[in-house]
């Protein structure tokens, strides 16, 4: 779903917000409270919501190999964020992006008039596994899956000024260190 919120203010930069971490690691719990706290206009792209439009011949992301699906996913979010950011809008978008993906993704809007964070979250693995497990349909993911996507992220290596450790902190807290510290600023 896309999410609307807040006043536009023509005369400033907007700011792209790009959300990764493992599932349950509260991505799209912390999108929605960074898109509430924002001045202006602000859009919450969910990129789980974005990769489940496909209905037939859709795969778990996790099994799409040779990521045509990944790729589509990209393409979609970059052409939403350039046409919210161009109308002014703030844009935080959320899905499990590994490394490689998330600069990919910076690459492609790099043209574009606006200021980027990005933010990865991590919590402790057993942390992961029982959100996942209050989960249902296609958002289960399984604790095998968890294990495998924290091993991944842990070999991802991102930069340390981009982690945001979330084992059940404040959220509000963690929406302050987001949106008025530096270290999360790429660009």
């Amino acid at each position: 779903m896309i999410h609307f919120r807040g006043r536009d203010f023509l005369n400033s930069k907007r700011t792209v917000f790009l959300i990764s971490g493992p599932p349950g690691a509260g991505k799209s719990t912390l999108a929605d409270k960074i898109c509430k706290s924002m001045d202006g206009l602000c859009v919450h792209i969910e990129g789980d919501v974005l990769y489940n439009l496909v209905k037939k011949g859709w795969v778990h992301p996790c099994d799409d190999h040779d990521n045509f699906f990944l790729n589509v996913l990209w393409d979609n979010i970059v052409a939403l964020v350039e046409n919210f950011t161009q109308n002014n809008m703030n844009v935080v978008t959320d899905y499990v992006f590994s490394k490689e993906q998330i600069f990919s993704v910076i690459d492609r809007m790099k043209h574009l008039d606006i200021n980027i964070k990005i933010i990865v979250i991590k919590s402790d693995i057993n942390i992961l596994i029982n959100r996942d497990r209050l989960r249902s349909g296609i958002a289960y993911v399984g604790e095998e899956r968890i294990r495998q996507i924290v091993k991944d992220f842990n070999s991802n290596y991102f930069p340390e000024e981009f982690m945001l450790d979330n084992n059940d902190a404040d959220l509000e807290g963690l929406v302050d260190v987001v949106l008025k510290e530096d270290r999360f600023t790429v660009n």
